[in-house]
């Protein structure tokens, strides 16, 4: 066990008892109940877990949209489950005053580095605040891609920064010791849930596909509410938690790539995506005729029978029509081809690009 954990102290961190966490806590709830249709999907171990006692959660998903750092929590909270500390980009939340607030909220920050110097820190005080996290039996959720943009931008998902992951090793290799460091003296098991949301709309979409590279607006409280209430359908996906036990020998980036791989495997297919796929297999036109889209729709839906049993919205034996139709709820035209429309095709095909082989 290196020194840096002979003392672990407590995370810095709201205990959450104050007025603030209670008023975004209730806007939460009223916004999954009464602005978004949510199908939430739990496996029934983590409750199990959680509701026995003695273990500690480290929460990791796939980044897509704003909305998960708060848009996950209600189905937590409705599973009676502690609601876990978040970790967001030092770059949305600026200034101290607004740092503060978000830290009465439960978030804590991590930095975006832009140098490699910059990178080791940023990788030192994660590993740093998820261990402390862990050590004090605090649940935690990161985003290891790091950016909502690697979609849009590389047209698939990225590849999980490894720093939480040696945290959470570092922690279940050395728990009694770490333990012995805290005020609490208790050691706890880990585990690593992933976690996956997938949307009929991504609030973001129009800005993080424009070629200006204008930046997606964040955290502007009136358009927080806007981007609840233009979501729609979204599918919470909680997965059965790794038991870090088990992982021990895994390195860091090994443990990162099984959990990415775990997280992946919860990704639903959404009408939207299958029509925007079959949109980019017709030539560009200014009318895309029925029948043509109608049979790229079918070639589609064909090459992901294998995966039947992740289709959300729609079954296997759905019209084509019927597909087109439930797709179009996303407000994207599938009547015409048009170049300024091809980046937000490709945006909803890439999110399933991984059951197709890119």
């Amino acid at each position: 066990m290196g020194e840096e954990n002979s003392l672990v102290a407590p995370p810095d961190c709201s205990d959450r008892r104050n007025a603030y966490f209670l008023l975004g806590k209730a806007i939460c709830l009223l916004g999954h109940r009464f602005l978004v249709r949510p199908h939430v999907e739990m496996h029934e171990d983590i409750a199990a877990l959680k509701h026995r006692g003695g273990a500690v959660f480290l929460y990791c998903g796939l980044h897509r949209s704003l909305w998960e750092t708060s848009g996950v929590m209600p189905p937590l909270h409705y599973a009676r489950l502690p609601l876990p500390y978040v970790g967001m980009g030092d770059n949305l939340i600026k200034g101290r005053f607004f740092q503060n607030l978000g830290k009465k909220l439960g978030t804590f920050l991590v930095q975006r580095p832009t140098t490699r110097r910059e990178m080791l820190e940023s990788a030192r005080r994660l590993r740093a605040d998820v261990l402390s996290f862990l050590a004090y039996g605090l649940d935690v959720m990161v985003f290891p891609e790091g950016t909502r943009k690697n979609i849009p931008t590389h047209a698939r998902y990225g590849e999980f920064f490894p720093a939480a992951f040696e945290a959470v090793l570092n922690y279940q290799r050395n728990k009694e010791a770490i333990a012995a460091g805290t005020k609490r003296g208790e050691s706890f098991d880990a585990y690593v849930v992933p976690f996956n949301v997938d949307y009929s709309r991504v609030r973001e979409a129009e800005e993080m596909v424009t070629a200006s590279g204008a930046k997606p607006r964040t955290l502007h409280v009136l358009d927080s509410l806007s981007m609840i209430r233009n979501i729609g359908d979204t599918y919470l996906s909680y997965g059965k938690p790794i038991p870090v036990a088990d992982c021990l020998g895994l390195d860091r980036k090994g443990l990162a790539a099984l959990c990415r791989q775990r997280c992946l495997e919860l990704v639903k297919i959404l009408p939207v995506n299958v029509a925007s796929r079959a949109m980019l297999q017709l030539e560009p036109a200014r009318e895309v005729p029925a029948t043509a889209l109608h049979d790229a729709i079918r070639r589609v839906v064909d090459r992901l029978r294998p995966y039947a049993d992740r289709f959300r919205g729609f079954s296997p034996g759905e019209s084509q029509a019927e597909i087109l139709r439930r797709a179009r709820h996303v407000r994207l035209d599938f009547r015409r081809l048009l170049p300024e429309n091809v980046g937000l095709y490709r945006l909803y095909a890439s999110y399933i690009g991984h059951y197709l082989g890119g």
